[in-house]
């Protein structure tokens, strides 16, 4: 069943109950594309084989209401929707959004903070500053969290436009699994389960065609992938890389 988020601000730009268009559209992307990577992030560590259907309707805020409650504006929103999901991944995408939130309150992410979760979490605090002066975030299942969003820092969270070295040559042997055909990047599975991101592709298939078209082909394919590496808190990162099927 859906979650409940509640944002109550004070001190913003706009008068208690109302929040200007483009305040309340940066504050409810941000929040929606958090929600997103979380629940992305959950299935890819636990549950396997989802639709992405199913992972962007556990994930789907919606606003319930928007009200002034003394000095303060309120919004409601729900996460999720109403008899979707009989396994609750809903509430466990909200309970691990608040686990970041509060790691935002006392400036410490969780272990298992990504540089995407890192970067929707920056731009959450960025859209809050925006809108107010002071935030705090509960709901029906957690304990009210408040925190001044200008004055919290940005530094400490993981982003993937932190600088890379590339050392000498890799080779990764696992399953491409994933394709992000605006940013041109692959993710392959390797044989330990661990996630490996090809932010490029050098020709190397016997293929006339753009080499990235032709390995992004073979999603769902076991390959064998060989290029400059870097590794980091995202994990291992390869590119100008060869794929070619296994």
């Amino acid at each position: 069943m859906a979650d409940d988020v509640v944002v109550r601000l004070v001190g913003g730009p706009d008068h208690p109950g109302e929040l200007d268009a483009a305040g309340l559209r940066g504050l409810l992307a941000a929040l929606q594309l958090l929600t997103t990577r979380v629940a992305r992030h959950l299935v890819d560590q636990a549950r396997p084989g989802r639709s992405a259907g199913v992972v962007e309707r556990s994930a789907r805020v919606r606003v319930v209401g928007l009200a002034a409650e003394g000095t303060a504006t309120v919004l409601r929103c729900a996460v999720g929707e109403e008899g979707v999901l009989g396994d609750g991944l809903e509430h466990e995408v909200t309970d691990a959004v608040f686990e970041l939130v509060r790691g935002l309150w006392n400036e410490v992410p969780p272990g298992w903070t990504t540089p995407l979760l890192g970067e929707a979490c920056v731009d959450l605090l960025d859209a809050l500053a925006r809108v107010g002066r002071t935030a705090t975030f509960g709901g029906a299942r957690f304990r009210e969290v408040s925190f001044a969003p200008g004055a919290l820092s940005r530094d400490v969270w993981p982003r993937e436009d932190a600088p890379r070295r590339y050392g000498s040559a890799a080779t990764v042997r696992g399953r491409l699994d994933r394709v992000d055909l605006r940013r041109r990047m692959l993710r392959v599975l390797d044989e330990t389960g661990a996630d490996v991101v090809v932010e490029s592709v050098l020709a190397g298939l016997d293929v006339d065609g753009d080499p990235f078209v032709e390995a992004a082909r073979l999603i769902g394919a076991e390959v064998v992938v060989t290029g400059p590496a870097s590794r980091g808190p995202g994990g291992l990162r390869l590119r100008g890389a060869t794929v070619r099927r296994a």
